[in-house]
């Protein structure tokens, strides 16, 4: 799926409108008018040196003459761009995709990743409360189950124990006013039996050493978004377009169907 991932940001999506309907920089000027964007800037805009200045959005969605499908784009990824924005580009995963998903039809929030369990911003803890208090929706934590014996210290994919889950659950409890730990869910992938199921090897191609992945989606899935969040001296967000989120939704619900079958690599791990 990385590979396959076109990111776009709101200047080089309106550059791909631009010339999709064959217009000239030039052009789009002439529709702002000279007390909007200069030519330069939109040039700026459209190669990523320059943000879009809020007042002069609406400016933007005229002057390029876009569908709604495109208009819809358009405010889905500014609101990302904002988030990340406001948020800054050290905050813990998990922020950013809240900015693009309807909280009215979102009962499943699923993360993977081969990182530590945790999520250590009192802002996102406190979202993720929020959010478990809807009467079906659930939060769900894949990652690959490894043994630590045969890895003497060199593996990449950290290896989270009943400990990291029991720190994890009880952040989010100890914020929400009800009870929330049974909608917290912890999916194991054994490493060692992946090749049994090729489903596994999906789920595991999404769990990076130093990437997080989170889909939001409706159950039955109808709608979905997601991003992919890269660790590094300065993290970034990619966000999946609207069908690549449903497609890893879909995967996700059908792992879900049969985790816990007899001798399977998907397992569902309940800590007594």
């Amino acid at each position: 799926m990385l590979n396959s991932m076109q990111p776009k940001s709101v200047g080089s999506f309106l550059g791909d409108v631009r010339r999709k309907q064959g217009r000239s920089l030039h052009h789009v000027a002439k529709r702002i008018g000279r007390k909007g964007i200069s030519k330069q800037a939109l040039s700026l805009i459209e190669r990523g040196r320059m943000k879009v200045p809020r007042a002069r959005l609406e400016l933007l969605r005229r002057a390029y003459r876009m569908s709604v499908n495109e208009n819809e784009e358009l405010a889905r990824l500014y609101a990302f761009e904002m988030m990340i924005e406001n948020t800054g580009e050290d905050r813990e995963f998990g922020e950013a995709v809240l900015s693009v998903i309807d909280p009215k039809t979102t009962s499943s929030i699923y993360i993977l990743g081969g990182r530590k369990l945790a999520l250590t911003s009192p802002i996102l803890r406190a979202k993720a409360a929020k959010f478990l208090e809807g009467e079906r929706n659930t939060l769900s934590f894949f990652y690959p189950k490894i043994d630590v014996r045969s890895q003497l210290g060199l593996g990449l994919w950290h290896h989270n124990t009943e400990r990291e889950r029991f720190d994890l659950r009880e952040a989010i409890r100890a914020i929400s006013p009800k009870s929330v730990a049974r909608k917290i869910r912890f999916i194991e992938i054994d490493v060692s039996m992946a090749q049994t199921a090729p489903i596994a090897w999906q789920l595991l191609s999404l769990c990076g050493p130093f990437t997080t992945t989170t889909i939001a989606s409706s159950a039955p899935v109808g709608h979905a978004a997601g991003y992919i969040y890269v660790e590094g001296p300065r993290d970034r967000w990619v966000l999946l377009k609207p069908e690549q989120a449903k497609r890893a939704a879909t995967v996700l619900e059908s792992a879900l169907e049969i985790a816990n079958a007899e001798r399977g690599p998907i397992r569902e791990h309940v800590d007594r």
